[in-house]
Parts: C-alpha cells; structure tokens; sequence
C-alpha cells in the first residue's frame, strides 16, 4: 500500500502545469565587432553564467570561453568586410571527475557503484551522480544523512535522492558546478552516515526539498523521455518518503508552509494534510 501511494505521487507528476525556460546567450564585444556566443556542454545543454574574451588578428577573432565546473573552449571567426556582428557556437568539455563512496569513518563503502559519464539529464549548471550501495550498516539512512564534498570542501545545498531497491540504495546527487573549482579535476565524497540517529533536517532544507519537488514535478510534464521521467519518479518518491517520515516531527509553521508550496489536492498534500487531521482528532 505504501509502494502504491509513493507512485501515486509520481506519476501525478504528468498532470501538473508545465513552466517555461530560457536559452542563455553571451555576448562579447571587441573594436567595433560583436559576437553572439551559445556556450553549450557535450550534452547540447546551454551553459549559464559563462565569461568570455575576444582576440582579433587580421580577418579572424579568437572566441575564448570558460565556466565554473568545465574546461574552458573556444572557437575561430572569420571576419567579412562590412559585416560587424556574427554568431559562434562554442563547447565546454567535461573536466576529469573522480568520486569516492565513503561512510562517517572515511572507509570506501564495499560493493557500491557510481556514474557520472552521462550528463544529458541535467542542467548545464548541474552536475549529476547516480549509483548504489549495500543497505545494510546504514538501514536508518535517510537523503539528509548523506554528505557531499567537493575538492574537500563541503557542497553548497546538493540535492539528494535516496530511494531502496532490494538490498541495495539506490542514491542520485545533484550539485552546482560552481562547487567544481579546478577546470581540470575534480574529487568528489559522498559520505553515507552508518546507522544515524534520527535527526530532522532543519527548516530550510526541507523547505528546499519541497520546492524541489514540485520543479521535478514540473519538469515531468515537460519531457516524453523514458529515462528522464524514471530519474523523476525516483526523485519524486524519495522527497515524498522523507517529507511524510518527518512531518509528525516538525513545527506547525513548518507544516504550513510545506503544505502551501504544493499544488492543492496533489496525493502529497493530502496525505500530509491527513497527518495533520489524524492529530487534531486527538488532541
């Protein structure tokens, strides 16, 4: 019954208003030339917040291009008589990633696994990582029990999923590529606490967690990928299994504002909307 209801909430994923985004431009200048600039990774997505210069010599400019978390590229336009403004495309490759499954004690966690070669589910300011370990010494593991460090330094808000499958958790993470300092390589730590005890993350996090759900929510209507809507419901039916085994625990101002941020009548607000219920009944 629990399996069926978690589902519920994410296939109603698909029924939920769809949102717009925007492609990203950077436009550079040098002299009297301009440049328009789509700055993509090897995933065709658009890379936000890139930095950029010119270099003329003769009837050419040099387009150099960098962002946070890849390495930098450029691209050669060639300059025609009487045109002064022109469009360039420019790609940022993938820098060298390293990653390390550990517990608390900083001991690599056996038999775990972990890919990070495909980026094509995420944004181009993202950086994703999905694999698995053994449940077992972490059976009282939750999404906020999970660390992540980049470069050991510890990430700025990861999004974390965790989700069972047989023996195994099933973990993604989902970090901002300005957290990837170095163009070149980057070490990442995932460090799952063994056997925590029971902690409720603090307001904002799950405040975070909410309005992550919802955009992954959205984010399902916009796309008829088999793969994607998969990555989605995990997502989905991992907030909704923290949110629901902590909302008993948490402050009536907190609820509120939980509740407020889902779309009225979703499985989710329902369900916690009838924990709240449940305890007035027996006040």
């Amino acid at each position: 019954m629990k399996k069926f209801v978690i589902m519920t909430f994410c296939f109603f994923a698909i029924f939920i208003a769809l949102s717009s985004s925007a492609e990203a431009s950077l436009y550079l200048s040098s002299g009297k030339y301009t440049f328009n600039v789509q700055v993509r990774n090897s995933s065709f997505k658009d890379v936000p917040q890139a930095r950029g210069r010119v270099y003329l010599s003769g009837n050419s400019a040099r387009i150099e291009v960098e962002a946070d978390g890849y390495r930098s590229g450029y691209e050669y336009v060639y300059l025609r008589d009487n045109v002064t403004s022109y469009y360039a495309q420019v790609r940022l490759d993938e820098p060298t990633v390293w990653v390390n499954i550990l517990d608390n004690a900083n001991q690599q966690i056996a038999n775990s696994n972990v890919s990070y070669t495909s980026q094509s589910m995420y944004w181009g300011d993202e950086f994703g990582m999905r694999g698995y370990f053994p449940i077992t010494g972490f059976e009282k593991l939750t999404a906020y029990d999970l660390r992540v460090t980049v470069n050991n330094m510890y990430a700025f808000a990861p999004r974390v999923y965790l989700t069972r499958s047989g023996n195994n958790w099933n973990f993604e993470v989902v970090v901002k590529r300005r957290d990837m300092h170095s163009t070149f390589s980057n070490r990442f730590e995932i460090i799952a606490r063994r056997d925590p005890a029971t902690e409720t993350a603090p307001t904002a996090y799950l405040i975070a967690m909410t309005e992550d759900y919802v955009e992954n929510m959205t984010r399902a209507t916009q796309t008829r990928d088999q793969e994607e809507i998969i990555l989605l419901q995990s997502r989905l039916e991992s907030s909704a299994v923290y949110l629901l085994s902590v909302f008993a625990a948490i402050d009536n101002e907190t609820r509120s504002q939980i509740i407020s941020l889902l779309p009225a009548g979703s499985p989710l607000a329902r369900s916690l909307n009838s924990i709240n219920q449940f305890e007035n009944l027996h006040k």
